[in-house]
């Protein structure tokens, strides 16, 4: 029975891992546009964008900071390149914290986010769109006042005046976004349908652009009745959000752009996919906002809290609202927040998050030393009396209650279990899966180095050093391991190592230094108990 386990084992674990990694999720294809507008009530629909929006000026100005940004602020080369950009692409900038916040000044929305990451900057703001927070208000806007951590934008369309107002936080937690409409006439104004849209799309550091389209989500979470903390779901394609959020935003591997304690959240936010380059389906998050009426004078605001930044879970968690619920702990959710926390924990003593792996891969093993043992020697024994087993299952087969009892009896008379080989793997499923997926999206191991050539443990091993070490390690373990007698499982058992190796030649080398330190650990047991076991 244990063969069988084990080979389930090493082959959910392939499954596990390279669903994990290489699969790429299906997306619903969005409906077409007709439908979509037939399928909505005229009174919901969303304000006509026109080429007012201005999807090419923003491309264009957020290139140019692009570029201008690679220079630095004092160069007479940048003051002569930008200096005469018109006036239409100006875009402002304000520094809070590690991030730097650019705006393009006729959507007020925000054109650009730099955040600066351990190994190098990120935009997270791709290259396309109006940017995040444009509403479709009607106006074009003007910078009416800016400090170091609060700009303020106007628009007067007609007797409409719209005003966006941003304030950030000054250690890059939940900043403020404003919204302000006011009647400027001495007649009721009606306000047509509008939205406050996100996206399309987005980005992340460098080494995760490639997996990016497949990491991307627009998602929400809500409240759930006998639920202590808010639930993560994701938005279908054009389909509003099922419940009334909490937090609403897009997110990715690493990071999270959020809209939180909002007046907006009495709507349902929306997803639409949009094709960006050679991207296709890339997630755009609307909030949409009905109709209504301002009466003379009248000043209607809506506000909100805003997070874009990485999803740095002990982060996340203090600032709360649920936050946290974005980080991708997978099925065994506990254990890897736990694993988690201890990491954190062993860095905090170390100052190595290399280090820091090691100590927790250790832990786990000393935790694990007395059930593998007894799986060791179980299977030994098994291994020993096969051949008594087989005579008994040809002696009796035509007697299937009397060959039960002769096995069992079996079993008794050596004092083994079929079941004692199994339980050490059953336990360690859960603490692999939990620990692979924990490893996999944790925002701390990014530009974390280790030691020699592992400058950053979130990225693969740059020379394959750690993976082949590990696939020859694993080559000698099971070498050294009671084998089955099973030719077919036999052969499956000896080309693990060889399809592991493989497989983690790409994982980031944090994951692949916590398997090497299982298999050298699992090998000098196994000499261990060979040379004591005989």
């Amino acid at each position: 029975m244990q063969k069988n386990l084990i080979l389930a084992v090493v082959l959910s674990s392939l499954v596990y891992i390279g669903w994990y990694s290489f699969m790429e999720k299906k997306l619903p294809k969005p409906a077409p546009a007709a439908q979509q507008q037939a399928a909505a009530p005229a009174a919901q629909q969303p304000a006509p964008v026109t080429a007012e929006d201005s999807s090419g000026l923003i491309a264009e100005a957020q290139a140019l900071l692009k570029e201008a940004n690679a220079l630095d602020a004092s160069s007479p080369e940048k003051t002569a390149k930008y200096s005469g950009t018109p006036a239409e692409k100006l875009i402002t900038s304000v520094e809070a914290g590690k991030a730097r916040y650019s705006f393009f000044i006729p959507n007020a929305s925000l054109a650009s986010v730099v955040y600066q990451g351990p190994v190098a900057p990120v935009e997270l703001v791709p290259l396309t769109g109006n940017g995040f927070f444009h509403s479709t208000l009607p106006g074009d806007f003007e910078l009416t006042s800016k400090t170091p951590s609060r700009v303020e934008f106007t628009a007067q369309q007609g007797p409409l005046r719209v005003t966006k107002r941003y304030t950030f936080s000054p250690d890059n937690g939940f900043n403020t976004l404003e919204i302000e409409a006011v009647n400027t006439s001495s007649r009721r104004l009606a306000l047509a349908p509008w939205e406050l849209r996100l996206g399309p799309g987005l980005d992340t550091v460098a080494s995760e652009m490639k997996e990016n389209p497949k990491e991307l989500k627009a998602a929400y979470t809500h409240t759930e009745a006998g639920r202590k903390h808010p639930v993560f779901k994701e938005i279908e394609d054009d389909e509003p959000a099922a419940h009334d959020w909490v937090w609403t935003g897009l997110t990715n591997r690493y990071f999270l752009a959020a809209l939180t304690d909002a007046n907006f959240n009495n709507t349902r936010p929306v997803r639409r996919n949009e094709t960006v380059g050679a991207q296709k389906e890339v997630p755009l998050l609307a909030v949409p906002m009905p109709s209504g009426e301002l009466a003379p004078g009248e000043r209607r605001t809506w506000s909100s809290k805003f997070y874009i930044g990485p999803k740095d879970y002990a982060r996340l968690q203090a600032l709360g609202s649920g936050l946290d619920r974005a980080v991708d702990f997978g099925f065994f959710a506990p254990i890897a927040k736990l694993a988690n926390s201890s990491l954190v924990y062993f860095y905090e003593v170390t100052g190595n998050y290399g280090a820091a792996i090691i100590i927790l891969s250790v832990l786990i093993q000393l935790l694990l030393t007395p059930l593998s043992f007894k799986s060791f020697k179980a299977m030994a024994v098994m291994k020993k009396i096969q051949p008594e087993m087989q005579a008994i299952q040809k002696q009796y087969k035509s007697d299937p209650q009397r060959m039960n009892k002769e096995i069992m009896d079996l079993y008794k008379r050596h004092g083994t279990n079929p079941l004692g080989g199994c339980l050490p793997m059953l336990l360690q499923i859960p603490v692999f899966f939990a620990l692979f997926t924990a490893l996999k999206n944790s925002w701390s191991l990014h530009g974390a180095p280790f030691a020699l050539w592992i400058k950053d443990l979130s990225a693969k091993d740059p020379f394959y050093v750690l993976p082949l070490v590990m696939g020859g390690i694993m080559f000698l373990q099971q070498h050294l391991s009671p084998q089955t007698t099973d030719p077919s499982q036999a052969t499956m058992m000896k080309f693990m190592p060889v399809i592991f190796t493989f497989m983690f030649l790409t994982f980031p080398s944090g994951l692949v230094l916590y398997w090497l330190i299982n298999s050298t650990w699992g090998f000098a047991q196994t000499m261990y108990l060979q040379k004591k076991m005989g």
